[in-house]
């Protein structure tokens, strides 16, 4: 081999060893660069699996920190809760503890020939239970001095004092002038405190929110006077349970007196003072229903009665019995569609006052739909304080009320019960209303069930008769419930 062949064989290996390590070194940083790749892979799954972990650690952690704080906070609040409950129960004690002097002092006045100085506080016209007791006190007046303050409704009737003035006028109608006294100085714009002038104090206002504190129960509570309080209607809600009965205010009344077993019972159970302070009186408002005369009428005569807790009043535990809303226009169609019977349109005192307050009708709606109202030739539009009357002109009722569920059975005559649904207006009703319900001669939810009801109305299908559990269970000490309350307010 030659020389120059040989230098050519050595160029040739160096060449193709370049080459060689050029592809080695090109596949040798291929390689690497999977295998940084895939480490970054691992790395990545490694560091979310980490990170994975500690958000499992830290929201368990957090889950049983906030469980811990929750638990914490919960047994601060059961000690909060029976702290107050104590101290609420403490103040009801020393406030009944308080009464037996101011009881002992009247007794002792009384004695010395001076008369028991009687007022009612008195809001609304409408809701007043204690005519009876009054009237009892009236046939004695050496020993009776009787005076009525009129309160204004601060949440709803400042703007003009409407309701006051009505109020004012239908006292002084019936007990005279120099018997009722203003609770508003409306030249000064002051609330005036009459508690001293006073022994016994019917509250006809069982809310405190409503009215000025000094006619309040719970600042009446801390004079020197006995207030009580009869329901100006049967007890017909779980909300009255819980809004007024559970409240200190009810538990700080010198007495309560209420109306059948049923309503006894409930409110023992919710009330603070279990029933301490709660007298089975009977419902002295229907006292007076003995007395009127019954009425045989030509032609048939329907009361009508809408009651004012129209759906969208208060939240869902808000009272809603109401369905007036849905059956305005219906109410409007039935002079018409029944000429040859005659009805009585009596809504509850504040249907139209929550209408405009809440702004679901306008004035110019309320106005049009009375005059319509007013138009008809068989209809009575009734704004009467006192409506007992009516049971005994009208032969039947169509109502979605409250306490008219009660107080309708006492003449044993067919009603109808207006419903959204059954279901719906019982799970809202006490047990004494849920048992009233069941004996109504029709649960209604629909027009056609009404037109029906009115139907048999009109061609004699019901009977007059009183359920004999209605005179045992709901008509207790009737008709002298005035009387057992008259005969135990100083007992």
């Amino acid at each position: 081999m030659t020389q120059m062949l040989k230098q050519f064989i050595k160029k040739c290996i160096r060449k193709f060893g370049s080459i060689a390590n050029k592809s080695l070194l090109q596949e040798l940083g291929q390689m690497q660069e999977r295998q940084r790749q895939e480490y970054q892979v691992q790395t990545e799954a490694l560091r979310q699996e980490y990170q994975a972990q500690m958000t499992a650690l830290r929201q368990e952690h957090q889950a049983q920190t906030e469980a811990l704080r929750q638990e914490h906070q919960a047994q601060a609040n059961s000690l909060i809760y029976k702290i107050d409950l104590l101290e609420k129960k403490q103040l009801i004690y020393e406030t009944q503890n308080h009464y037996r002097h101011v009881r002992q002092n009247i007794l002792e006045r009384m004695s010395q020939g001076k008369k028991l100085r009687f007022a009612s506080y008195v809001v609304y016209d409408s809701v007043f239970g204690a005519k009876g007791i009054v009237d009892l006190m009236l046939k004695e007046p050496e020993k009776y001095d009787i005076k009525f303050v009129v309160c204004p409704d601060v949440y709803r009737d400042m703007d003009g004092l409407k309701q006051y003035h009505k109020t004012k006028d239908f006292l002084t109608e019936q007990y005279g002038k120099d018997n009722v006294l203003d609770g508003y100085d409306e030249n000064r714009k002051e609330f005036v405190d009459w508690s001293d002038s006073f022994d016994v104090v019917y509250m006809a206002n069982p809310y405190d929110v409503l009215v000025n504190r000094v006619h309040g129960i719970r600042y009446m509570s801390t004079r020197n006077v006995l207030p009580f309080f009869i329901c100006y209607g049967y007890i017909v809600s779980k909300w009255f349970m819980k809004e007024f009965v559970s409240s200190t205010e009810c538990s700080l009344l010198y007495k309560y007196f209420v109306e059948t077993k049923h309503t006894e019972l409930e409110c023992s159970e919710y009330q603070i003072a279990e029933g301490r302070n709660i007298i089975l009186s009977g419902y002295p408002k229907m006292d007076a229903l003995a007395g009127l005369p019954e009425v045989k009428n030509s032609r048939k005569k329907i009361l009508i009665a809408p009651h004012h807790t129209v759906k969208g009043m208060g939240d869902a535990d808000y009272l809603q019995l109401s369905n007036f809303m849905d059956y305005s226009d219906f109410i409007l169609e039935l002079p018409d569609l029944y000429p040859q019977a005659d009805f009585v349109f009596r809504p509850h005192p504040l249907l139209f006052k929550n209408l405009l307050m809440k702004n679901f009708w306008t004035q110019e709606q309320v106005d049009s739909y009375i005059e319509k109202i007013q138009s008809k030739k068989n209809v009575v539009y009734s704004t009467e304080s006192e409506y007992l009357h009516l049971f005994r002109e009208c032969d039947a009722l169509i109502h979605d009320c409250g306490s008219y569920m009660v107080e309708w059975l006492y003449t044993g005559k067919p009603c109808c019960y207006v419903v959204e649904t059954e279901e719906h207006t019982r799970n809202q009703l006490s047990r004494l209303c849920n048992e009233a319900l069941g004996l109504h001669t029709e649960i209604a939810d629909s027009r056609e069930k009404i037109s029906d009801f009115i139907s048999r109305v009109l061609n004699d299908e019901f009977q007059v008769h009183i359920d004999e559990s209605v005179k045992s269970r709901i008509m207790v000490n009737y008709p002298n419930s005035s009387q057992f309350i008259f005969e135990n307010l100083l007992k």
